[in-house]
């Protein structure tokens, strides 16, 4: 197997769907599995089964942002050569895929633009479809679909995952960890690549996220409130 898809999920429903739809209409090749982890979410998320080489796993964690940990989940479970990370709210376009399936370094990071799949797992890059999911018409006169990279979302060797010893454990054990487990993962492959162990990270092609929504109108995403009332986040 060549590369795992490690995708984790917390109550977000509709947009497990919405993915398994787009998965399917790429038509994939033998060596490229696909793991959803539940983190959680309650009732579990259920699927129809019809993806070739696809799993979900439910993690059983039910601590306030144990995504950390999911993720460190599905790489224990991966049978691939290199494994490539996102979030459930990033759409993997062919064009990354198959740039991951050709690689043989040691890790990539990717571009990001704004997108989103529809009912049918269709990508939508419409500006009216992205203006209901959260853009602001501000940021589209600036730059367009175009938006920042983000740590989330990467390809590594599954080896050198394990080596690192994957997210550090306390960032499945704060309420909103936010993006601080991402940062620390990577500085530490950052230490090591300074130290001549690793290669350096190549960039990789343009990967489409969903545009931020906190109130999520739409209902596509989890609301991030698993955690006692009063948490301070």
């Amino acid at each position: 197997m060549k590369m795992s898809i490690i995708m984790t999920v917390l109550e977000s429903y509709m947009i497990v769907k919405r993915q398994i739809k787009y998965f399917k209409s790429l038509d994939l090749p033998d060596n490229i599995e696909i793991i959803f982890i539940d983190d959680g979410s309650d009732p579990p998320i259920k699927h129809n089964g019809q993806l070739k080489n696809f799993n979900m796993y439910p993690s059983g964690d039910t601590r306030p942002w144990s995504q950390a940990c999911a993720r460190n989940l599905g790489a224990e479970l991966a049978k691939g050569e290199y494994l490539l990370m996102t979030d459930i709210d990033h759409i993997l376009t062919r064009e990354a895929i198959d740039a991951v399936l050709d690689f043989d370094g040691d890790k990539m990071r990717f571009e990001r633009a704004f997108a989103v799949l529809d009912r049918d797992g269709k990508i939508d890059q419409r500006p009216k479809t992205l203006f209901r999911y959260g853009l602001s018409k501000n940021s589209y006169r600036k730059r367009g679909v175009a938006t920042r990279r983000h740590s989330n979302s990467f390809a590594m060797r599954r080896e050198i995952y394990l080596e690192l010893g994957g997210y550090p454990v306390r960032y499945c054990e704060r309420p909103k960890g936010g993006n601080k487990g991402d940062r620390s993962f990577h500085n530490q492959y950052k230490k090591q690549f300074l130290a001549g162990k690793y290669e350096a990270t190549v960039r990789g092609p343009v990967i489409l996220t969903y545009p931020g929504s906190p109130a999520d109108k739409l209902g596509v995403f989890h609301n991030l409130k698993r955690y006692p009332k009063g948490t301070p986040i």
